[in-house]
């Protein structure tokens, strides 16, 4: 007799409780990582490394091509149909092209590297008056070096480039312990090598220990993936099959028959996704700042509400297009209904979390690096936008469910308009604030694109009585929580560890505070729905007495 299934609502419960125990390991990595970069390498050097790797995101999104997203899809298709030897020679083909266009790229990077090292040289010029020992010593580096960092942004493309794919087709077979496995690894090593990297080398070495350290995580990563795939693609096999060389020139031969029907418009619709996301973002925008301390200030900024947006988001990875796509084959509820219980989550945890972040930016950055106290305005910018972003491409998930592909890409390229728009006129006019708004605005406009198009062509309506109380609980947290951060004393001057590592503990008895007022003020204005707090009560997690009482 078969056991019966759990229901829709238990199994994204499940999924929710995961998501929330063991996610946040990943995200403590890059949160230690992050502390050790900020306060161990100058402003300087920090930039030099981010901007190494959004050269890295920038030219890997050319190389992408949409292909990552695609496979997924298309690789069990082609294997149910044609055999296993069919979804290899896929692999083979887009692989080969990936390949192709990196070396077109390489080729590139290689003929103006004089460029590259021009204007590398032109950002450690800007501001002579900040860190004029270490622009001077990164300076020499970059002269003696430019060679490893062009080198390390290509072997950087290629191993990313290879990682995507490997771990596609992992996806595309179910392989989800191998994939969990091989991605937490992706996740945690980078940053481990990175930290070692960065205290163990001397202050000369530290920016070249870290490039080495970006290039051999990966590679680890992907022989780790490329492992896996061998073993699959040796159980799919049932019989001998022929060699590499003569799989690929089968596929070269014909492409029409190798590549899936659909697949090209498909991957097409991926790719613009990818490309308009990397161009609203802050790597992007670094791009056109004059000065490596701007480039470091705005990464920083950026960085801090990114990694409290994934904290805050990590109950819901993993969770969104699982559930719409099940309660489309009709495994239960409407798509409204989950929309309405996804918003009313996200509401629950990026509103306070949000006004939390913006009143605590300050204090909180003195802790994290003094050095970057200055990105403050840049935090208070940010989270509006990126927070505000989160809850509204829920319904980007729904339409790409729903097939609603014109809607998406149509709500990608408001994206890109808004950045070409709001690019000529705002960093000109605030400067670094100007340049995180763009992108910032960017993102919001093509979430309220597409939460509008969910609510014409999918019958979306937001749950506007929920947001209303959780809006009245967390203006009265914020009141509480402003009023309680004024009393408290922040050091003027030079900041040493104990009075920053005081001043953490104040602010995380702080935002405990804030996070009961919240609870209670909810409560006393109607509190969670009814099926809400019913699923949550259901879930095992500790002091559920104390939970009942609050909710």
């Amino acid at each position: 007799m078969t056991a019966q299934r759990p229901s829709l609502a238990t199994q994204v419960s499940r999924a929710v409780l995961w998501n929330t125990l063991f996610a946040p390991l990943r995200l403590l990595a890059e949160v230690v990582a992050t502390l050790v970069k900020l306060n161990q390498l100058s402003q300087a050097g920090f930039g030099l490394i981010t901007l190494v790797r959004g050269a890295s995101n920038l030219f890997g999104t050319a190389l992408d091509l949409g292909i990552a997203r695609a496979l997924p899809k298309y690789i069990p298709e082609t294997e149910r149909i044609g055999g296993a030897r069919a979804a290899r020679r896929l692999f083979l083909l887009v692989t080969t092209l990936q390949l192709a266009i990196l070396v077109i790229i390489a080729i590139g990077l290689i003929v103006a590297h004089r460029q590259i090292e021009g204007y590398l040289q032109g950002l450690l010029r800007g501001d002579m008056t900040v860190e004029a020992v270490a622009r001077a010593e990164l300076s020499q580096f970059v002269a003696e070096f430019h060679w490893l960092i062009i080198g390390a942004i290509i072997i950087l493309l290629g191993l990313g480039a290879l990682y995507d794919l490997l771990m596609a087709v992992l996806s595309s077979f179910f392989r989800q312990k191998a994939w969990n496995s091989i991605a937490l690894v992706a996740g945690l090593l980078p940053q481990i090598l990175v930290v070692v990297a960065i205290l163990a080398l001397p202050d000369r070495w530290d920016i070249l220990g870290v490039l080495i350290a970006m290039v051999i995580a990966p590679a680890i990563a992907v022989a780790l993936a490329g492992w896996q795939v061998w073993r699959l693609q040796a159980g799919l096999t049932e019989e001998p099959a022929p060699g590499i060389l003569t799989d690929l020139c089968d596929s070269l031969r014909d492409l029409r028959r190798v590549l899936p029907p659909g697949f090209v418009r498909y991957a097409g619709v991926s790719y613009v996704m990818t490309a308009t996301d990397f161009i609203a973002s802050f790597e992007f925008i670094n791009f056109f700042n004059s000065d490596i301390r701007d480039v470091s200030l705005l990464a920083a900024g950026a960085l801090l509400v990114r990694m409290a947006l994934s904290y805050l988001y990590t109950p819901l990875v993993g969770v969104q297009v699982p559930l719409f796509t099940r309660v489309r084959q009709g495994e239960g509820g409407t798509t409204n209904g989950a929309y309405q219980s996804l918003i009313r989550l996200q509401l629950l945890l990026m509103a306070p979390g949000g006004v939390g972040l913006m009143l605590l930016a300050g204090p909180g950055l003195l802790v994290i690096s003094p050095q970057y106290l200055d990105a403050t305005p840049i935090v208070w910018v940010l989270t509006p936008c990126l927070f505000g972003e989160s809850m509204l491409t829920t319904a980007h998930n729904a339409l790409m469910v729903n097939e609603r592909l014109g809607t998406v890409l149509t709500a990608r390229l408001v994206a890109l308009l808004t950045v070409v728009m709001l690019g000529f006129w705002l960093p000109a006019q605030f400067g670094l604030l100007g340049m995180a708004l763009t992108f910032g605005l960017a993102r919001i406009a093509a979430g309220l694109w597409a939460t509008l198009a969910g609510m014409r062509g999918l019958g979306l309506r937001w749950p506007w009585r929920f947001t209303l109380r959780v809006s009245i609980a967390t203006a009265l947290m914020g009141l509480v929580v402003a009023i309680l951060r004024n009393l408290i004393a922040l050091p003027a001057g030079d900041v040493d560890l104990m009075t920053r590592l005081g001043l953490a503990l104040q602010l995380l008895l702080l935002a405990g505070a804030g996070a009961l007022i919240f609870l209670v003020a909810l409560r006393l204005v109607g509190g969670l729905e009814p099926a809400d707090r019913d699923q949550v009560l259901k879930w095992r997690l500790p002091f559920r007495s104390v939970i009942r009482r609050l909710i």
